[in-house]
């Protein structure tokens, strides 16, 4: 098969990993304010710890299945707040999930190392948990607002979003075209100072503009803030790069190019969220401080 014929191939994949990207984003919006919206997560969340466990060369299958077990459980979990309804201490199963990880290292130690528990504790503990607090921020302006409007909690996920993959792409964009400094080099040699700076600045714009857009067409009982939201993004923008990188890390650490082929074209599931999965967390917990102190922060 000719190059070029190669090349059209492997865009048609990728094209067709951005439609059905495309079709699970509607999806999720269909969802949001149904209680299935956390059980969308659980595929991501499985493949994302199975990522994880095989770049690290994990070959304990007890530790391999008892981590995607888990895996599946901590988005519903969160998302329908079992430990609170039944009144149990979150540290008890967490322990008790530990030390089975710990018997299961012994009763398999040839074939396990120390650092293997330490990677399914992340893997499926991190991982599912960062990816549930994007159904947990809408979870929390409706139990906590006394105006529920859905747009605003479609505004706070789209926000997260746009912060992890509008920096990557603008970073891209500008370091490609004007990139002279090396961010990082032994970690990610592509990425450079003038392409951050450009993600930072271009992404902080571009979510003004969504966010006047959203005040205009689609809230009616709340107001985004568009000063904060601007001002958040250089925030924000800096943990999706701070996520990117630590992912590259943990990559070459274990010398893998790619966590998998998920989305064919694009990597594995880890390759597309790793970002998204420190930018949520941290937002999450700008909401919590924002309802708490009662400021008017990003919305009011």
């Amino acid at each position: 098969m000719s190059k070029k014929s190669n090349k059209l191939k492997g865009e048609s994949v990728r094209f067709l990993a951005g439609l059905i990207g495309a079709a699970l984003a509607v999806t999720a919006l269909v969802l949001l304010e149904t209680p299935l919206m956390g059980i969308l997560i659980i595929p991501f969340a499985v493949v994302a710890c199975y990522e994880l466990c095989h770049v690290a060369g994990i070959k304990n299958k007890g530790i391999l299945w008892t981590a995607a077990a888990v895996a599946v459980a901590v988005a519903p979990l969160l998302e329908y707040r079992v430990f609170a309804r039944l009144n149990l201490p979150v540290f008890l199963p967490l322990l008790g999930y530990f030390f089975l990880l710990v018997i299961l290292m012994l009763a398999n130690f040839k074939k396990t190392k120390f650092t293997d528990v330490l990677v399914a504790l992340i893997a499926s503990l991190a991982v599912p948990g960062a990816m549930a607090t994007i159904v947990m921020m809408r979870d929390i302006v409706r139990d906590k607002d006394p105006v529920w409007e859905m747009n605003l909690a479609v505004f706070l996920i789209f926000y997260s979003f746009t912060c992890s993959w509008l920096t990557d792409t603008f970073a891209f964009l500008v370091g490609k075209t004007m990139g002279r400094t090396k961010l990082c080099p032994k970690i990610s040699p592509k990425k450079s100072v003038e392409g951050a700076l450009g993600g930072l600045i271009l992404t902080s714009v571009a979510n003004a503009g969504f966010a006047l857009m959203f005040n205009q067409f689609f809230l009616n009982g709340h107001r985004i803030n568009i000063p904060a939201v601007f001002a958040l993004s250089f925030l924000l923008c800096t943990v999706s790069m701070l996520g990117d990188l630590t992912a590259s890390t943990y990559k070459r650490n274990f010398g893998a190019k790619d966590f998998g082929k998920f989305f064919p074209g694009h990597g594995g599931v880890m390759d597309r969220f790793d970002s998204i999965l420190f930018v949520a967390p941290a937002l999450f917990g700008i909401l919590q401080l924002q309802y708490h102190y009662g400021w008017d922060l990003l919305f009011k």
